[in-house]
């Protein structure tokens, strides 16, 4: 009996998350995200320099002007080749001591904005790809200013130097009742994200010298 009931809500899940379908509710809500993570809320801040080897390095995502949901998706992706996605992402920020973002960071803890929503890993999750969607059955939440939905956090790979660059790409979907609002995409730049040598400005001033 408990199989079968775990089955069904299995489903119910995946019926919540499958079905979203594009409407005008929470017109306008947007998310952003946060690197200043020493303290808990929205400070900003998209980019971080000076990250080496073996390095922590990460965000805090948030929506703002939220109507009311009960659901989102999350979907960020990078290069695997630089980074692995470190245990710490998820949903809430864990307070902790930790150098991340290149500084000792006494990290602000912070709860979901939904709670515990249970989660559903999408099948596309590969290599550089990570996509949850998550529901909250039964309840539901809104939020007039910043209210956290994510955290991510990667690990830089052993041979990651100072001088390469990575962009961590994410992108938020949110959905009430099974109608979905598409919040767009952000990036994250470490040391840049372009992979432009220190050298290059100097090169171009010579142009016009």
């Amino acid at each position: 009996m408990k199989k079968i009931l775990a089955v069904i809500f299995t489903l119910a899940l995946t019926l919540t998350l499958s079905t979203f379908v594009y409407a005008e509710g929470n017109s306008d809500a947007f998310f952003k995200i946060d690197a200043v993570l020493g303290a808990a809320g929205y400070d900003g801040g998209s980019s971080v320099m000076g990250i080496g080897a073996d390095q922590y390095v990460g965000f805090a995502v948030y929506v703002k002007n939220v109507d009311n949901f009960n659901a989102f998706k999350v979907d960020i992706s990078w290069d695997a080749d630089k980074a692995d996605l470190d245990a710490k992402t998820g949903l809430n920020v864990a307070g902790e001591s930790i150098t991340i973002n290149g500084a000792a960071t006494a990290v602000a803890a912070e709860s979901n904005l939904l709670g515990a929503p249970l989660g559903i890993p999408d099948a596309a999750n590969a290599d550089g790809v990570y996509i949850m969607n998550y529901a909250a059955l039964g309840s539901s939440a809104s939020s007039a200013d910043y209210g956290l939905v994510y955290y991510v956090v990667l690990k830089t790979s052993s041979t990651f130097k100072v001088d390469d660059a990575m962009v961590i790409t994410a992108k938020v979907s949110i959905a009430d009742a099974g109608v979905e609002r598409y919040l767009g995409a952000r990036k994250f730049n470490v040391n840049g994200g372009v992979g432009v040598k220190t050298e290059t400005w100097g090169k171009i001033k010579q142009l016009f010298e």
